[in-house]
């Protein structure tokens, strides 16, 4: 109802005023509150009967109370409209003890009784947290196009590099036999061997994080995994990191990738010694561990059953509680800029997930760090191979088209053939290999091709294969194969892919599979 102390027009702008949906508050020459609207009365939770007659100063948290006066003094000093506390952020306090973050406009108000100030309150809670969110989607995009740039160059390096272990591996197998007669040598070799096959395990991580290789599925002997790991880790970490194993007597079979579960235990390991830089104790320890219902339903991702603990414990600085919170967070780290991408434990996370895992994480500031990774158990012993340990498929005169733009590794390729009895003609050039099959398709029997080369693809002359004659097997050898998917290769008329540097004993069984139409 009209109050008729008031003109009508007075009445309509009180009406504005109180209806206003930002928070409107004004003060006289001393800072007393005269008046406010409803939205201010909502925002700070008091009633305007407690604030009217109060300083304004009340109104803001205890730190910055001492200098609102003087910063009140310098606005009537030289008033004009503008905001307040432009590029700082600026903090209320409710009646609750609560604060928010406000946005406020000061504005002047010249009157016969002296010069008032009106404030615009607004609550830019949710502005912040929708600038929050927006900073932290345009970080993971960010982050998501270094990734994808990684991608694409790991592609690249992947299939030089591969290469490269090509060469080694095919000629450190050609000498092992050659250097039987002398054992200094021969261990030498073999070193060597182990040595370009860690460099493909490297290579297949990069792939893998760049989400451009597979996760292959097989039997994994955990107990063997980590004992070939620890050798490598002992070569790679500080000599002052003592490592100790504490391994189940048999065997452990897990399912999964064997190159992914070294990639968890090598992380693990390298975050472990990068947290005692003054040196310490590495212990790794592989066990078994039943899963019984109950601790199942504490354990989200776990089921009852038998699984296998691996577990890497340190005695470094530990971490806190709100670092343990967010040690797999990818892109989270503790390491100064320049010396961790965040990714490691992110990683191992993700890997150990994929094998239908979990992992747990207990830390203490000042008294070391344990990681145990579960991983469903196999039952059973290790899967026994039809051949002996060293035995190689051997050929009878089968006639092989082998095609790679390395001339190095069409001789490797050839000499490693044929000493296992097939017979083999070797091109560097696809259009030289094409023209031969094109002149007689029956003169091969298997054709084993690169994938990337100068003139065509491995995929691209397998189609070619395919034209001249459906039924000729084609095996690729790549040291990149992009994002070829399954059915392209089985459309195009490939049987078998495998991931360069290949051994003897790799490109022995699947030319052998080939042949038998695997």
């Amino acid at each position: 109802m009209p109050d008729a102390r008031f003109p009508a027009s007075a009445q309509r702008l009180r009406a504005v005023v109180e209806s206003s949906p930002i928070g409107l508050l004004m003060v006289d020459a001393r800072g007393t509150i005269v008046l406010v609207n409803a939205e201010v009365e909502r925002l700070f939770g008091y009633s305007r009967e407690l604030m009217f007659g109060r300083q304004v100063e009340f109104l803001l948290p205890e730190r910055f109370r001492n200098g609102h006066p003087g910063a009140r003094d310098a606005f009537r000093a030289n008033p004009s409209t503008r905001q307040m506390g432009a590029g700082r952020e600026l903090r209320a306090l409710r009646a609750d003890g609560t604060e928010f973050p406000v946005e406020i406009g000061l504005t002047p108000v010249a009157t016969d009784e002296g010069l008032f100030v009106v404030g615009s309150i607004v609550d830019i809670t949710a502005r912040l947290a929708a600038a929050h969110e927006r900073a932290q989607l345009e970080d993971q995009l960010r982050q998501a196009q270094k990734l994808e740039a990684l991608g694409t160059l790991a592609g690249g390096v992947a299939h030089d590099f591969n290469n490269v272990l090509a060469s080694i591996v095919g000629l450190a197998e050609l000498l092992v036999p050659a250097t039987q007669d002398t054992p200094e040598v021969n261990r030498d070799v073999r070193e060597l061997l182990d040595a370009a096959r860690h460099g493909r395990a490297v290579v297949e991580r990069i792939l893998r994080f760049s989400r451009r290789q597979p996760m292959r599925s097989e039997s994994v002997d955990v107990r063997e995994m980590v004992a070939q790991s620890t050798r490598l880790l002992r070569a790679s970490l500080p000599p002052n990191v003592r490592i100790t194993t504490q391994l189940t007597a048999g065997p452990r079979l897990v399912r999964g990738d064997p190159t992914s579960l070294q990639q968890v235990l090598m992380n693990l390991a390298t975050n472990a010694a990068h947290a005692m830089p003054d040196g310490g104790r590495l212990e790794i320890i592989t066990d078994d561990f039943y899963v019984r219902d109950g601790a199942a339903r504490s354990r989200p991702g776990l089921r009852e059953g038998t699984y296998l603990s691996l577990t890497v414990r340190d005695d470094g600085h530990g971490m806190d509680e709100a670092t343990r919170l967010k040690a797999f967070e990818p892109f989270f780290t503790t390491k100064v800029a320049g010396e961790g991408s965040g990714l490691g434990l992110a990683l191992v996370h993700g890997i150990v997930r994929d094998h239908d895992g979990v992992v747990e994480l207990e830390s203490v500031p000042g008294r070391g760090t344990v990681v145990r990774c579960l991983f469903p158990l196999l039952e059973g012993t290790m899967p026994a191979t039809d051949a002996a340990p060293g035995a190689l498929a051997r050929g009878s005169g089968e006639r092989i088209v082998y095609l790679d733009d390395e001339p190095t590794l069409v001789r490797i390729g050839q000499r490693q053939l044929e000493a296992l009895g097939y017979h083999v003609t070797g091109f560097s050039d696809a259009r030289a290999a094409l023209a031969a099959l094109q002149a007689d398709p029956t003169t091969c029997d298997v054709v084993v091709t690169d994938f990337l080369m100068p003139t065509m693809t491995g995929l691209e002359f397998a189609r070619a294969v395919q034209q001249l004659r459906p039924s000729l097997p084609v095996l690729v050898l790549s040291g990149y194969i992009g994002d070829f998917t399954v059915s392209d290769l089985e459309a195009g008329g490939v049987r078998r892919v495998l991931q360069k540097p290949v051994s003897a004993e790799e490109l022995a069984l699947a030319v052998h599979e080939c042949l038998a139409g695997g």
